[in-house]
C-alpha cells in the first residue's frame, strides 16, 4: 500500500515537472522571417512589413508577455512583449507573427524595430528575466523579395 502511494507520488512529481517544462518560455523558436515583403502576408492596418515568426515547439500553452525581442546584441530588452494581451498565449505547435514596422503604437505585434534588406539582421529572443537568451538567428543580406528565412522543419535546426 505504501509503495502504490509512493509510486502515484513520483509519477504525480513527473508529470507536473513535464509539464511546467513544456510551458516555459524557452520552448519558443524564432521559426522564420520576411525581410523584404512585397506581395506577402497584411498587418491588422493592410500594410506590408517584415515580420518575425515565432513558433511554439511544446506540447502545452506558452506565454510569451514579459519576453523581449531585439535586433542589437547588445540591447536584449529592446522590445519588451506587453503583458495583459491574450493572444501572447501561444498553443502548442502553433505561430504568432510580429511586425518589424517599428511602430509599437499600432499595437502587441508590432516591434519597435525594423529589418534592414542592405545588411545582416541579428534577431533575439529573450526570457523574461532579460538576460537568458532564448533564441537568436543572423538573417544574411540580400534576401529576395518575399521569400522568407527560416528553419527547414518547426523549430527545429
Amino acid at each position: 500500500m505504501i509503495n502504490k502511494k509512493i509510486g502515484v507520488l513520483l509519477l504525480f512529481v513527473l508529470l507536473v515537472s513535464f509539464g511546467a517544462k513544456a510551458q516555459r518560455a524557452t520552448s519558443m523558436r524564432i521559426n522564420e522571417v520576411l525581410v523584404i515583403n512585397e506581395d506577402n502576408f497584411v498587418d491588422d492596418y493592410g500594410k506590408r512589413h517584415a515580420w518575425i515568426e515565432l513558433y511554439n515547439g511544446s506540447a502545452g500553452s506558452v506565454n510569451i508577455a514579459g519576453c523581449f525581442l531585439t535586433n542589437d546584441k547588445n540591447n536584449p530588452k529592446k522590445y519588451p512583449i506587453p503583458k495583459g494581451d491574450v493572444l501572447t498565449v501561444i498553443p502548442p505547435r502553433q505561430h504568432t507573427l510580429f511586425w518589424a514596422d517599428g511602430e509599437p503604437n499600432r499595437g502587441t505585434f508590432h516591434v519597435n524595430f525594423t529589418l534592414d534588406p542592405s545588411k545582416e539582421n541579428y534577431l533575439a529572443l529573450y526570457d523574461a528575466d532579460g538576460k537568458t537568451l532564448i533564441d537568436e538567428i543572423v538573417i544574411p543580406a540580400s534576401q529576395k523579395a518575399d521569400i522568407s528565412f527560416g528553419r527547414t522543419f518547426d523549430g527545429q535546426g
